[in-house]
């Protein structure tokens, strides 16, 4: 009797399409997902619309150097803190100031404007293209105008004595630091360096489009670096003074704020 051969035919799974642009097979999904970024309050939508100014990896950057414009000086450099909070800014009148960030817009006579994330020019770009200051910033910009001197990311702990560099100190006022050694200054004093988040308020302002960090993120990532800081300024001969109420870093001598004013 002869043998029959009998082919068994496997059909291929047919792809299906749907009105949703997903191709679905039996045995394996393919999906992508959207995530909608919704504005801080207080903040509008087209802040946060604008193209980003970090400049593309292909573009070149062109560096800048600090020159020590403040030789000898003392330096007052205002941060966020709320401490700040009813803090009379006309008292900083005749003295030479860095503001850091939002800080501008409370003492618009600042000899210097310091930022390190390019999303604060991003989001203020008409208020900071008006300001006659001196302008630094950390990260690069697309839409950096050439008034703005970017300078070299460097030791994220110490101090760093090339004027085209900051060391980072993974926080704005830690940077801010450097940028006034590199400016000229023999003293230096802090103000709304609180460096904590009780839950309450933040900023002396009304902050920014961003999470606010959470105290955590200032016990273990921005206070840490300090005291290597304080090291390396006292070594070159640089007085600095923290005039921070409740303020939780601790590397600097502390003073209250009458006391920072007296200095001239």
């Amino acid at each position: 009797m002869q043998r029959r051969e009998v082919k068994k035919i496997i059909q291929e799974p047919i792809a299906k399409v749907h009105s949703s642009n997903i191709t679905r097979r039996v045995h394996k999904r393919s999906f992508t997902k959207t995530t909608t970024v919704q504005p801080a309050r207080g903040f509008s939508q087209r802040a946060l619309d604008i193209k980003s100014s970090e400049v593309p990896i292909s573009k070149p950057v062109k560096y800048s150097v600090v020159l020590r414009k403040f030789e000898g000086e003392t330096i007052y450099i205002i941060g966020g803190g709320p401490s700040l909070k009813n803090f009379n800014f006309a008292e900083l009148k005749g003295h030479r100031t860095i503001a850091i960030n939002k800080a501008v817009f409370f003492h618009q006579t600042a000899d210097v404007l310091y930022w390190t994330d390019s999303r604060f020019y991003t989001w203020y770009k008409n208020d900071i293209d008006n300001f006659k200051g001196l302008k630094f910033a950390l990260k690069p910009g697309s839409q950096y105008t050439t008034d703005i001197k970017v300078l070299r990311k460097g030791i994220a702990h110490g101090l760093e004595k090339d004027p085209h560099v900051l060391a980072h100190g993974n926080n704005s006022g830690y940077a801010a630091i450097n940028l006034a050694y590199h400016l000229g200054a023999n003293r230096i004093v802090l103000l709304g360096f609180d460096m904590h988040n009780d839950g309450k308020d933040t900023h002396f302002h009304d902050g920014y489009p961003t999470r606010a960090a959470g105290d955590h993120i200032y016990k273990n990532k921005f206070l840490p670096g300090f005291k290597e800081l304080e090291k390396g300024l006292r070594v070159e001969g640089v007085t600095v003074f923290n005039a921070s109420p409740h303020s939780q870093l601790n590397e600097f001598p502390k003073i209250t704020l009458a006391q920072a004013l007296s200095f001239r």
